[in-house]
C-alpha cells in the first residue's frame, strides 16, 4: 500500500481503464476516470469520474489539477489531448512514444531507424504515390491513423485495388505494406519504471477471428532461442522509446523462423489478461507501478494459461457462469452488445509441468 493517498486520472473509460482502476485500488491509489461516455465500464472501480469530451480544455485542466498522476487507457486520444496533458509533467507513457504509436508510418520508421526488423511499406498521402510501389505480391492498405481491430485495413493486389481503398478511407494518409504469411503471431507485455527497470513477460501466442484477437496463449509454442530474442528486442524497443508504463508490441514469426514487429501498443493490453491469474503480478499492477513512480516488480509464471475474448454475443454463453479453479471469467459491464464488441474474457488455467 502507499505511505500517501495519491490519485491516477486514467484518460478512458473501457475495460482496459476498469482494470487499471482496480489494480490502482488494490495498490492503495484513488483514480479519476476521464471519459465522454457516460456507461462508462472502468467507472465501477473509479474513486472520481470526469465526464467530459477529450477536446474540453477546461475539464482536462480541472481533471489533471486534481491528480498526481495520468496515463492513457488507449492509444487514440486526440492528439491535441496528448499535447495538453503532457505540459503537466504528470503523463505516462510518454507523450511521444504515444504519437509514434498513433500513426503508423511513425512505428515503421522507428522500427527502420532503430534497425528492427519489420515488413516493408511505403507511405500514402496522395493518389499518386500508388505508383511508387509493386504490386506483384498481395499489399495490404492500412490508414496512418485510427486503424484497430482491422478496422481502416483492406488487402490489395494490384493499384487498381490500391486507388479504390485509398478512395475507401477518404483519401486519409495511408501506409502500403507487404503482406505477411506468418506462421505465428506473438506478442509480448514490457514494462519499464522511472528507474529505468525493464521486465518482459513470457511471449503469447495469438491468434484472430474476423482480424480480431480471440485467444492468447502462455507459454507460446516457440522455442528458448526465439522467446530471449524476442525479450532483446522488446527491451530495446521500450528503452529505446524512453518509456514508462506497460508496452505491448506484436510480432510475426515467419515460417524461415524471421521475427518480424507487426505494431506497437502504448498501454495494458487484450493479449496480456492472462497476467490476471496465469502470473503473480498482472500487467495492470506493473504499469500502475510504473507510472507511480513506484519500482515494479519480478513476476513469476504460476500457471499455463489460455485467454479466450468474449466478442458480441459469446457473452450469452458466460454471463451467468461462476469461477473455478480452472475457468477465471471477467465480464465488462457494458450495457450493450454489439457485433464485434469486447464483452470480456475467460482465463483457462492449467498446472505448469
Amino acid at each position: 500500500m502507499t505511505k500517501i493517498e495519491k490519485t491516477i486520472g486514467i484518460l478512458g473509460g473501457g475495460q482496459l481503464g476498469m482494470m487499471l482502476a482496480e489494480a490502482a485500488k488494490n495498490l492503495g491509489f484513488k483514480t479519476n476516470i476521464y471519459c465522454p461516455d457516460h456507461e462508462s465500464p472502468a467507472f465501477m472501480y473509479s474513486t472520481y469520474q470526469t465526464i467530459a469530451k477529450y477536446s474540453d480544455k477546461q475539464s482536462l485542466l480541472k481533471f489533471s489539477e486534481s491528480v498526481d498522476y495520468i496515463t492513457v487507457e488507449f492509444e487514440n486520444i486526440p492528439s491535441d489531448t496528448i499535447n495538453f496533458i503532457s505540459k503537466t509533467d504528470k503523463l505516462f507513457p510518454p507523450s511521444d512514444a504515444i504519437k509514434i504509436s498513433q500513426d503508423r508510418l511513425l512505428e515503421k520508421n522507428f522500427c527502420v531507424d532503430n534497425e528492427i526488423a519489420t515488413n516493408r511499406y511505403i507511405n500514402v498521402v496522395n493518389i499518386s504515390d500508388l505508383t511508387d510501389w509493386n504490386y506483384d505480391k498481395k499489399s495490404v492498405m492500412k490508414t496512418r491513423h485510427l486503424g484497430y481491430d482491422g478496422k481502416g485495413q483492406r488487402v490489395i493486389n494490384s493499384i487498381k485495388e490500391a486507388e479504390e481503398a485509398f478512395h475507401e478511407f477518404g483519401k486519409k494518409p495511408c501506409i502500403i505494406e507487404e503482406f505477411i504469411d506468418f506462421n505465428i503471431e506473438v506478442s509480448t507485455i514490457s514494462v519499464r519504471d522511472t528507474y529505468g527497470n525493464t521486465y518482459t513477460y513470457p511471449p503469447a501466442e495469438n491468434t484472430h477471428k474476423n482480424h480480431i484477437l480471440d485467444t492468447s496463449e502462455v507459454p507460446a509454442s516457440i522455442d528458448k532461442k526465439t522467446e530471449n530474442f524476442l525479450r532483446d528486442i522488446s527491451t530495446k524497443m521500450i528503452k529505446n522509446l524512453n518509456y514508462i508504463g506497460v508496452l505491448a508490441i506484436e510480432f510475426f514469426i515467419l515460417k524461415d523462423s524471421t521475427i518480424l514487429v507487426n505494431e506497437i501498443a502504448p498501454r495494458v493490453h487484450n493479449s496480456g489478461h492472462w497476467t490476471l491469474d496465469g502470473s503473480d503480478i498482472s500487467q495492470f499492477e506493473q504499469h500502475i507501478r510504473a507510472i507511480s513512480r513506484l519500482e515494479i516488480l519480478t513476476p513469476k509464471l504460476i500457471y499455463k494459461t489460455k485467454m479466450l475474448n468474449l466478442i458480441g454475443a459469446d457473452i450469452n454463453i458466460w454471463e451467468t457462469k461462476s469461477n473455478s479453479k480452472n475457468e477465471k471469467i471477467y465480464i465488462y459491464g457494458k450495457t450493450e452488445t454489439k457485433k464485434g464488441r469486447k464483452m470480456g474474457h475467460v482465463n483457462f488455467l492449467e498446472e505448469l509441468k
